[in-house]
């Protein structure tokens, strides 16, 4: 699953060798004037996201770019309870969204970014 850190400029989605092989797409680096929302919550699996470059086995493994008719969206999620998504604006991804592993928290992730996108004078 995704590691998820975000610093005063950026937010890095770190892929692990397997996810970034699954994927087609290595790790992400994504500017926070960037980043429009971010949210925590479940994605239910889909039978259909949009023409693929990368893997979908609905409920179990979603990997990849996904062209879609609003846009670009990356993935890399398994179940999909502990997602988190990003809306973008100025980026060749409209959203991305990424489960992180049990060991951190999508809503507490989704907070510090919220807050770094404040003190970088991001508009909400």
């Amino acid at each position: 699953m995704a590691v998820v850190t975000v610093d005063s400029q950026e937010v890095r989605v770190r892929l692990s060798v397997v996810e970034e092989v699954l994927a087609l797409h290595g790790s992400l680096h994504i500017p926070l004037r960037h980043v429009v929302r971010v949210s925590a919550a479940p994605v239910p699996p889909a039978l259909w996201r949009g023409f693929r470059v990368g893997a979908n086995i609905p409920g179990v493994l979603v990997a990849g770019t996904f062209l879609t008719p609003e846009g670009d969206v990356f993935y890399d999620i398994r179940g999909g309870e502990r997602c988190l998504t990003l809306e973008l604006a100025g980026e060749g991804y409209r959203r991305v969204v990424v489960e992180v592993d049990a060991d951190h928290d999508p809503e507490e992730i989704a907070a510090q970014i919220e807050a770094a996108r404040r003190a970088a004078g991001a508009e909400a």
